[in-house]
């Protein structure tokens, strides 16, 4: 009965339209507030349609006066996109940047970037992320900026944490400027439904136990939801596994413990740490807190943000990105961020969303400076992400709200890219007690002696490639309870041996040793 239900509660859910960009045109008006920008998440993404180039204003590049800028990135087209960049250009200019910018949207963005720039084509700023940064350059998709900040972009530089900086390092070089938000644990988090965790007088959710609990009183009492639904191992590692991994994204090869003072490199996959995770997913399916069937919906956040799950996979700043999405399709919801505590907080990641300078780019300078423009200064990074005050957005305070703004006069980019939390703005929807949150984050955690260390695999490209592609093969169906654990593990060692996992490790491990000074 509970499936039958969801599946007709799925198929109207995916039947609602959502905002994206500045809108598609129409003359309606938005409900909520939104300050997070579209709803794509933190995470990875790739997707949008492709449009053409939009530009505005006379440019004279040629003579050196004026040089147009063309950021590649995602999305949709804004119907105000043409307005809002007329403002950002005026302003860059009144602000003596002899700069213009003009917008390109890729579809498939990370198979399109890298084609488009190996075709020569010139982009001047571009998203970049950490799970892809170091194989983009060594394809040369990106170039260095470092010469850039120490030139014209000090400020920028200055304003970055150094070991912020790390995760858009690569050989040491600075190829992109990560946003400057929290990161302890930031890809391993659940969100769950905080007003769901008040009606069951759940107080807090730091550990396994608080968290079944969860689950098992949505199992018990709501007819119509799933406790959890998700395929991401990564919310379990602070407890389970709390080390800082290589080679892989959401599911790794290999792992270093950040106390051991060797910092020796070991597979992932032939620790008895991976056994204990695989086997609570496997009890989750059976006592019915994970759903298994997948398929029924075509993507776990919808379900969770029309009701139908009580908890998904998460990253630490996802409740803010789908706050204002959620106050439209279920007012009731409260999401919350919840991080299984470890007995130590570790920072291992350094970034995740960032932007750099493409290859093919001839304004590196110039492009550092529009980075700066609007990350150091709040005027402009409010005009750059939200557009002009009191026609494409008003403020609640220091809060974005948009419920009085016609839907196709919404500016609302990719602010995930590059929200500092110095500068980045909230939506009314998000509490005070939630930004403080964010703010207090990372103030009792230790960083990782291999912050910022990323694997050069040239000399082990085959194997790498060979091992993730049998780490795919065997997570999602581990991950959903399909598989029981004890009975492929010796398959997939089998498996993970023929590929060279050790002839990887050695070649990690040299590289650890040389980035730990040894």
């Amino acid at each position: 009965m509970k499936k039958k239900l969801l599946a007709v509660l799925l198929t109207a859910a995916m039947s609602v339209s959502v905002l994206s960009g500045c809108g598609n045109g129409g003359s309606g008006k938005e409900s909520s507030s939104q300050a997070s920008g579209n709803q794509e998440s933190s995470e990875s993404q790739s997707g949008g349609t492709e449009s053409k180039t939009e530009e505005t204003g006379t440019l004279n590049d040629e003579n050196g006066e004026t040089v147009t800028l063309t950021f590649a990135t995602l999305g949709t087209e804004a119907a105000c996109q043409e307005q809002v960049l007329a403002a950002i250009n005026e302003k860059l200019q009144a602000d003596g940047l002899n700069i213009r910018v003009q917008i390109k949207i890729l579809d498939d963005y990370w198979n399109k970037i890298a084609l488009d720039i190996a075709g020569g084509t010139e982009y001047d700023l571009a998203w970049a992320h950490s799970s892809t940064l170091s194989d983009l350059v060594s394809k040369k998709v990106y170039q260095p900026i470092t010469p850039a900040l120490n030139s014209v972009g000090q400020e920028l530089k200055a304003k970055t944490p150094e070991h912020v900086l790390r995760g858009g390092t690569v050989n040491g070089e600075i190829y992109a400027i990560p946003r400057v938000i929290p990161t302890t644990g930031f890809n391993n988090t659940f969100d769950v439904r905080k007003d769901l965790m008040d009606k069951y007088e759940i107080e807090k959710i730091t550990t396994i136990e608080e968290l079944e609990a969860y689950f098992q009183a949505v199992l018990d009492n709501e007819e119509s939801v799933y406790p959890y639904s998700g395929t991401n191992i990564s919310p379990m590692l602070p407890i389970f596994a709390n080390y800082h991994y290589i080679l892989g994204d959401g599911i790794f090869a290999m792992y270093v413990d950040p106390e051991d003072p060797e910092l020796t490199v070991k597979s992932f996959w032939e620790s008895d740490e991976f056994v204990q995770i695989f086997e609570k997913r496997k009890e989750w399916a059976e006592k019915g807190y994970l759903m298994s069937d997948t398929s029924t919906f075509e993507n776990p956040d919808h379900g969770f943000e029309y009701g139908m799950v009580a908890a998904v996979d998460s990253n630490v700043m996802r409740v803010s990105e789908r706050v204002d999405g959620m106050k439209n399709t279920l007012p009731e919801a409260e999401p919350y961020t919840v991080y299984l505590e470890p007995k130590t907080r570790w920072i291992y990641s350094a970034g995740d969303n960032m932007l750099a300078v493409p290859s093919t780019s001839k304004h590196v300078n110039e492009a550092v400076e529009l980075i700066q423009w609007f990350k150091c200064n709040q005027e402009n990074y409010d005009l750059w992400s939200y557009g002009v005050e009191g026609v494409n957005y008003e403020k609640n305070g220091e809060a974005i709200d948009i419920s009085n703004i016609a839907s196709e006069n919404v500016w609302s980019p990719m602010v995930w890219m590059w929200n500092d939390m110095d500068v980045a703005r909230f939506s009314a929807n998000f509490s005070q007690d939630a930004i403080q949150r964010l703010t207090d984050w990372d103030s009792q955690s230790q960083t990782s002696p291999l912050l910022g260390f990323v694997l050069d695999e040239s000399k082990i490209k085959a194997e790498a490639s060979q091992i993730r592609a049998i780490m795919t093969e065997y997570a999602d169906n581990l991950a959903k309870g399909d598989l029981d654990v004890n009975e492929v593990r010796d398959e997939i060692i089998g498996k993970m041996k023929a590929a060279g996992i050790d002839k990887v490790i050695e070649e990690t491990q040299k590289q650890v040793d040389t980035f730990a000074g040894k």
